[in-house]
């Protein structure tokens, strides 16, 4: 990847790792706020957030598609200035008691604008890679993802044992400061110029719904889903049956969260590298292969150390999958296609983390008092047909598409602009 290349990926990186970290700093503590101050029951609160997340799929979609039609940082920006507007509203919510009903509504204006950002920075990085040095790209994204998850939920505990109103006006703050930053350092390409209202086309949710008539996009949303499913089972049912049926205590269950964290912070790069040596279907089956020996191992051991192997295998396949899905779906989109297709696979990239809490807790209650490691070799199998379905799809991709090229595309100088 040519320099200048490099440095915009770091640029987007770290604005997203900034954006996670100040998401961190409040959103994960808004359903403790809502039992512990507000006294609503668990089960309602856990409805709210899970409604709230199920909006995330809806304005993924919208995202994608503004951003095929307005330009990548135009969707970027304003996205991220209504959501500092919502999440400074809320903290006031919550700072002067408001009634409950204004409060939901600022909270699910603060998870639905949350959505916009990602899809148009993942076309935004699209425009300005070639199809080889997009794994790569997407795979520095996920180092600034995972630094900034890893930080901010630490720093916002402290927060709101002080006030919970302050940890999201930190929030507000911070975005506002990403916007500053993004607006400064980057810019659309120089070729995408204007040339009516609508810029390169109108938008047409219709048509977006229509995308999935692209069998190669509805079979990589499918593996999608089956494959997030399997990773969410990190933060529900890993929990489940490390507390419930094998009493371990918590901080064990947060160190497999950081052992996960730090296996994308620290290999992430070293695993780009090595795929871009192979074709992305290829690459995908290992990655998918790895979900499954980890995870699929998880229920025949009861001691921290052998579980922890498990869950740096399955870390390990995240490192291949996660960039491999959005470089796949990258290759496969036209120029006035990408925010469109990258915005439906989000759609269902949130809709796999749905499904993949909701399974775990059936798993966890219905199969596990019967057959403990049942749950996981079920995991472990939905894993490996993800991986064969992805693996398959080389039959339906040019080389090209599938990561592979006989030589190199030259890229201009004025591929990516910095100011």
């Amino acid at each position: 990847m040519q320099a200048v290349t490099r440095k915009g990926m770091w640029l987007v990186s770290v604005a997203n790792g900034l954006l996670l970290f100040g998401y961190g700093l409040s959103l994960p503590f808004f359903t403790i706020y809502l039992i512990s101050q507000r006294h609503l029951p668990p089960a309602m609160a856990g409805l709210v957030v899970a409604l709230a997340g199920l909006s995330r799929c809806v304005s993924s979609a919208i995202s994608g598609e503004l951003a095929d039609a307005f330009g990548r940082k135009n969707v970027m920006m304003w996205g991220l200035f209504s959501q500092i507007v919502a999440m400074f509203a809320l903290g006031l919510c919550i700072e002067f008691d408001a009634q409950a009903g204004w409060m939901l509504v600022c909270y699910f204006l603060t998870t639905f604008l949350g959505a916009f950002f990602r899809p148009a920075a993942n076309a935004w990085v699209t425009d300005h890679t070639t199809p080889r040095e997009r794994v790569e790209a997407f795979g520095m994204i996920r180092i600034g993802l995972n630094i900034g998850w890893a930080l901010g939920p630490a720093v916002g505990g402290f927060l709101v044992r002080c006030s919970y109103s302050m940890a999201f006006y930190f929030t507000a703050l911070l975005y506002a400061t990403t916007i500053l930053y993004l607006g400064r350092l980057i810019k659309d390409r120089t070729s995408q110029r204007r040339s009516n209202r609508w810029g390169a086309r109108k938008p047409s949710f219709v048509a977006m719904l229509g995308a999935l008539k692209d069998t190669r996009l509805a079979r990589i949303c499918l593996y999608v889903v089956m494959i997030t499913a399997v990773n969410s089972q990190l933060v529900v049912g890993l929990s489940i049956h490390c507390k419930q049926y094998l009493q371990m205590p918590e901080y064990f269950i947060g160190w497999f969260f950081t052992i996960n964290g730090l296996v994308v912070v620290f290999l992430q790069q070293w695993a780009s590298r090595i795929m871009a040596k192979m074709r992305l279907s290829t690459a995908m089956l290992w990655g998918c292969a790895l979900y499954a020996v980890g995870f699929g191992s998880v229920g025949f051991f009861s001691s921290f150390a052998p579980i922890a192997i498990g869950v740096f295998l399955a870390g390990v396949g995240e490192l291949i999958v996660s960039p491999g899905e959005q470089t796949l779906v990258s290759n496969i989109a036209s120029r006035e296609t990408r925010g469109r297709y990258l915005g439906l696979l989000m759609v269902f990239y949130n809709l796999g983390s749905a499904l993949g809490f909701f399974t775990a807790g059936l798993l966890g209650d219905y199969v596990a008092p019967h057959y403990l490691p049942g749950p996981w070799l079920i995991i472990g199998a939905v894993a490996l047909m993800a991986g064969i379905g992805f693996w398959r799809m080389r039959y339906c991709l040019s080389a090209s598409e599938d990561g592979k090229q006989t030589a190199p595309i030259p890229i201009k100088k004025d591929t990516i602009t910095l100011s």
